[in-house]
């Protein structure tokens, strides 16, 4: 049987989209594969939240075959320095352990952002003599320099020739957009060697969201879930919960996390705003529980071209729990809201007609109908991992050495 040593910095029980990934590929893996895990002790957001044991929930995970790092660097949820501390302190933690590894594996997957989880990656491929696969969830360094941080000449210099030898050394690159691929090959890349594998639902996922629920009900419910950071940009949320404020037909809601959760608080709570109300993160399950009970969902991103080619992983879960989509996006994923037809989308200097289109959806329950309709066709046709699996079965085959 194929040995794989699977590396991710994020990982169960974290929240987000990118441990949720790697926790259903450790699940398929440790099905069909020898494999062993290693990661770190929980942290994202922070640490903290994980002494509660709701979020400690999964029983079938092979906690025998996970090796789990602590790392020590505090202050890394709003401190962006704190932050390349933290990668840099798990990456040397990482080697530590993949030095000390005396197990051999055929094949390598490595996870990445942050990029320096991926160069354990070269790293184990040369100790082990093992194929590559990288997977690719976000172009890092390109997203720092969207949300304008880390610009510094010399260090985008150094972060752009380790993405290239991260690249040129993979046997194999799954990406988690189609729209990552022309960047990867314009540095080099051979088309064979990139796979699309979005991030995707479980069957039990789909079959709730599938389930049957009242469409009339008031008041509606415009809900946000998910990371609160840099790249979001939910100050708009927050001005649309402010237009509304008198609209006793709608409320609205965050579930989330991250680098500007406590700011958004904060102005939700120097507005008075009434008819939103912030929930802290939370575990899949329930949040998916209470995105089954909303109506309407939203999603943003910073108006950079570094996030034409992301969707993000939110906009799958909208999908799946069958809730229309509003909101600001540009290029990859707006185009996938509008093939869906399961939502509308505006830019950011039309923040008006976005209002007046939230404003048709509540009072229009066949129009919500139909895009919940539409999004989880689309959604069961393109999300699924039962499906997806396939595709990294063959990304697997492929490697073989």
């Amino acid at each position: 049987m194929k040995k794989i040593l699977l590396i991710s910095q994020n990982f169960y029980p974290e929240v987000g989209s990118a441990a949720n990934r790697m926790k259903q590929l450790f699940r398929y893996f440790t099905k069909h594969y020898n494999t062993k895990l290693l990661t770190t002790e929980a942290q994202y957001p922070n640490r903290d939240i994980y002494k509660e044991e709701k979020f400690w929930n999964e029983n079938d995970l092979d906690q025998e075959q996970i090796t789990r790092v602590k790392t020590r660097t505090a202050k890394y949820e709003t401190k962006m320095f704190f932050r390349l501390l933290l990668y840099i302190e798990t990456m040397l933690q990482f080697l530590l352990k993949i030095w000390k590894e005396k197990e051999s594996f055929d094949v390598v997957y490595v996870s990445s952002p942050p990029i320096f989880i991926a160069l354990v990656g070269l790293v184990a491929k040369r100790k082990f003599k093992a194929k590559l696969i990288v997977d690719i969830r976000d172009l890092w360094p390109e997203s720092l320099q969207g949300v304008g941080k880390f610009n510094s000449p010399i260090f985008l210099r150094i972060a752009y020739w380790l993405e290239s030898k991260i690249y040129k050394h993979a046997d194999q690159i799954v990406i988690n957009s189609e729209s990552f691929a022309p960047y990867i090959t314009h540095k080099g890349v051979n088309p064979e060697r990139i796979t699309f594998v979005p991030n995707s639902l479980t069957q039990e996922e789909i079959a709730l969201g599938s389930a049957i629920r009242p469409i009339l009900r008031e008041p509606i419910t415009v809900i946000y879930a998910g990371n609160i950071g840099l790249a979001q940009e939910l100050e708009s949320f927050i001005r649309m919960a402010e237009h509304f404020k008198n609209n006793e037909s709608v409320r609205f809601k965050m579930i989330g996390y991250g680098t500007n959760y406590a700011k958004l608080v904060h102005e939700v709570e120097i507005k008075q705003l009434q008819n939103i109300t912030v929930h802290p993160p939370d575990t899949r399950a329930n949040v998916w529980e209470k995105l089954l009970k909303s109506d309407i969902a939203f999603v943003s991103l910073v108006p950079h071209p570094v996030f034409e080619a992301v969707i993000p992983g939110k906009v799958i879960d909208y999908m799946g729990c069958g809730l229309p989509i509003i909101g600001m996006v540009s290029g990859y994923a707006k185009h996938t809201i509008e093939t869906a037809r399961t939502g509308f989308i505006f830019r950011h200097d039309d923040e008006l007609s976005m209002y007046r289109q939230l404003e048709q959806l509540i009072e229009d329950a066949s129009l919500r109908a139909e895009l919940r309709r539409n999004g989880l066709a689309y959604a069961q046709q393109n999300y699924s991992w039962h499906k997806n699996f396939d595709r990294i079965k063959n990304v697997v085959a492929s490697s073989s050495c």
